[in-house]
């Protein structure tokens, strides 16, 4: 019964709304009915009549109990029922509607179009170097006086990778594309052991440095669909830089995928 009461105390105004255009309605055709009876003469008019009145009688009685129930449990109900139930529901987040953060400028930067995806290669410890030195395939091993380092952990480390790939790219906008104020971003983020993402600008106005545009990182995968939105109307126009960056599970950065795009608002 509580539920009925806090329904009624939430939605009070709409009820008292339709209680007035029924009564207004009903009342209306009360006064219809009264003028066919005073100037019926024949049988079938003072019953049409009759009948139009006792409708209208019955239904300005719904709504005058309706609203002075309503009234009531303002008045008498609400004043003894727990506070909790009277809170406002709490809405649930939504991660891709954050509002945009002013991103904060790092340094200066001349910004370059992406480069040319570098060829990896496995990376080689040898066992009489320290631990990180690399041997590139073909080259002999270098004479070294400092003292070995820590063995070397079994199987490979991950490297990460520095293109667009199926499991992390920005579909929308497309690379060389022009936008202008609100930029709707989908593609895919789904790295293996995956942990969060990131989206990020280098242009004109983050002054060469890389800002996010999120304002956060997003720890939900997604696949072929929305990444995340931003509002640019009020940056300055020119060639841009975006980075979609993945890191794994344990903090550790997997990839990244950087398009260009020109910002020309009107």
């Amino acid at each position: 019964m509580e539920q009925v009461y806090v329904f009624i105390l939430r939605n009070d105004i709409w009820i008292y709304f339709l209680c007035a255009l029924g009564i207004f309605w009903y009342g209306s055709q009360y006064l219809q009915a009264r003028h066919i009876l005073q100037r019926a003469v024949f049988g079938l008019e003072r019953e049409r009549g009759t009948q139009k009145r006792n409708t209208a009688l019955f239904f300005l009685i719904v709504f005058v109990g309706l609203a002075g129930s309503v009234y009531y449990v303002n008045a008498s109900i609400a004043p003894t029922l727990p506070a909790e139930l009277l809170k406002p529901p709490t809405p649930t987040p939504n991660i891709f509607a954050t509002p945009l953060s002013s991103p904060t400028p790092l340094g200066t930067a001349e910004i370059r179009p992406p480069e040319p995806t570098p060829v990896l290669v496995p990376t080689i410890t040898l066992a009489s170097q320290p631990a990180g030195i690399a041997t590139q395939p073909g080259s002999a091993p270098e004479a070294t006086n400092a003292p070995a380092g820590p063995p070397t952990p079994d199987g490979p480390t991950p490297t990460p990778f520095l293109d667009c790939t199926v499991n992390l790219n920005i579909s929308e906008p497309a690379n060389g594309a022009v936008v202008s104020g609100l930029i709707n971003f989908t593609g895919t983020a789904s790295t293996p052991n995956f942990g969060y993402y990131s989206l990020e600008a280098n242009g004109p106005e983050t002054a060469g440095s890389w800002a996010s545009l999120l304002g956060r990182t997003i720890n939900q995968p997604v696949q072929d669909s929305f990444l995340g939105n931003v509002n640019l109307s009020e940056w300055a126009d020119g060639p841009y830089l975006l980075r979609l960056t993945a890191v794994d599970a344990n903090g550790s950065e997997t990839g990244q995928c950087v398009i260009q795009v020109t910002l020309d608002n009107p």
